[in-house]
C-alpha cells in the first residue's frame, strides 16, 4: 500500500510534463535521447538531473533526464541475452530498494506514465561477475537421466627397463715374498764396454741375465733383466813394474714393479804377466851383439857384442808397456751374490 502512493504522488506531481513513465531501479530498460541515440542496460541510479544505466558490457552510462526522448522496459528475451562479465556491483546496486523509486523524464509526449508492476521486474535475476546459468528444475513427472558414465583409460603400464648386470667382483691381488739365498750366482752378459787404461772408478756398468731365476715356481729374476753397478779399481798397465787391473760390481737389478737393491761380489781383471817376454827380448838383444862382436873383434869382441846387445835388450824392455785388461760388450760374466735378495710377487 505505502508503494501505491509514493507511485501516485510521483505520477501527479509529474502530471505537468510532456510524458513520464516510472520505473524500479534493478529494471532492464532501453534509453532513447533526443539525438535519436539509444542506451540498453539495467537502472542502477537516478539522480535529480539524470540517471544511471548500467550496459550490456558492464560499464555505466549518464543520461541527462533533459535528454531523454522516451524510456522503456526491455523484454525478457532481450535482457537475457549473453553479455561480456560485467563487474560485481556495489552493494547499493545489488540490492534492490524495498520501495519503487518514481522516475519523472521530461518528454514531449503528454500521455499518463504507464505503471510497471515492480514486482514482476524485480524477480528477474540480475547477472553478476562470472556468474553461471543455474540449470532448469527438473519435471515432477519426469524421472532425472543418469549421466552417462565415462569409463576412464586405464593407466599405461610401465615398462620397467631392464637393470644392467652387476659388475664383476674385483679381484684383490694376493701377494708373497720369495728370497734368493746368498751365494747363488747369476749368469750374465756385460752391455757395457770396460778398459783399464779408459774406464773410472765409478763409472756406470751394465749387463743383461741370461738365464732366469726362479724359486718354489715363480721366476723372480726373467731373462733379460738388466743389472745395474759401477767401476771399482781401474788401473792401466806400467812399464816394467805394475800390470793392467779393472775391477766392477753391481747393486741393482730393473724389474716389472720396479728396480731391486743387491749386493754382489767385486768382478776383478788383471792383465797376464810379460816377464817371459820381456827375458825373450833381453837375450835376443844380448845374442845378436855377440855375433855382431865376434864378427868385428873376434872373441873378445863377441864378449863385447854381447854385452851392448843385452843392454840394448833391457832398455827396449823398460820402454815398453804391458797389455791392457779389456772387456768389450758381449763379454760373459758371473756375479755372485753376496747377501739374501728379497722380491715380492704376485699370487695369480
Amino acid at each position: 500500500m505505502k508503494h501505491l502512493t509514493i507511485l501516485l504522488a510521483l505520477t501527479l506531481g509529474l502530471a505537468g510534463c510532456t510524458r513520464t513513465e516510472t520505473y524500479p531501479l534493478g529494471t532492464d530498460v532501453t534509453v532513447t535521447r533526443s539525438d535519436s541515440t539509444s542506451v540498453s542496460g539495467r537502472l542502477v541510479e537516478v539522480k535529480s538531473d539524470r540517471i544511471v544505466v548500467q550496459r550490456l558490457d558492464g560499464g555505466n552510462t549518464e543520461v541527462l533526464k533533459s535528454q531523454i526522448e522516451s524510456l522503456k522496459a526491455m523484454s525478457p528475451l532481450a535482457a537475457q541475452r549473453p553479455t561480456a562479465e560485467a563487474p560485481v556491483p556495489t552493494s547499493a546496486q545489488a540490492t534492490p530498494p524495498a520501495a519503487a523509486e518514481a522516475i519523472p523524464l521530461a518528454t514531449g509526449d503528454s500521455k499518463a506514465p504507464a505503471a510497471v508492476d515492480p514486482a514482476s521486474l524485480a524477480s528477474k535475476p540480475r547477472p553478476t561477475t562470472a556468474a553461471k546459468p543455474k540449470p532448469a528444475a527438473p519435471r515432477a513427472n519426469s524421472s532425472p537421466t543418469p549421466a552417462a558414465h565415462t569409463e576412464e583409460p586405464a593407466p599405461a603400464a610401465s615398462v620397467r627397463e631392464p637393470s644392467p648386470p652387476p659388475p664383476p667382483p674385483v679381484k684383490v691381488p694376493e701377494y708373497r715374498e720369495l728370497t734368493i739365498p746368498s751365494g747363488t750366482t747369476l749368469s750374465a752378459t756385460l752391455a757395457t764396454s770396460l778398459a783399464s787404461d779408459t774406464s773410472k772408478v765409478e763409472d756406470t756398468v751394465r749387463a743383461t741375465l741370461k738365464s732366469p731365476v726362479s724359486i718354489e715356481g715363480f721366476e723372480l729374476l726373467p731373462a733379460g733383466a738388466t743389472i745395474a753397478g759401477s767401476v771399482t779399481r781401474a788401473e792401466p798397465a806400467a812399464k816394467v813394474k805394475g800390470r793392467a787391473l779393472l775391477a766392477f760390481r753391481f747393486n741393482s737389478v730393473d724389474l716389472t714393479a720396479g728396480s731391486e737393491h743387491l749386493s754382489t761380489e767385486t768382478i776383478t781383471r788383471e792383465a797376464s804377466s810379460t816377464k817371459g817376454k820381456d827375458a825373450t827380448k833381453i837375450g835376443i838383444g844380448a845374442g845378436a851383439g855377440a855375433i855382431i862382436g865376434g864378427l868385428v873383434g873376434g872373441g873378445s869382441g863377441a864378449a863385447t857384442g854381447a854385452a851392448i846387445g843385452g843392454g840394448a835388450g833391457t832398455a827396449t824392455v823398460l820402454a815398453t808397456k804391458g797389455d791392457e785388461v779389456r772387456l768389450p760388450a758381449g763379454t760373459p760374466v758371473t756375479v755372485t751374490l753376496t747377501s739374501p735378495l728379497t722380491i715380492r710377487v704376485e699370487v695369480k
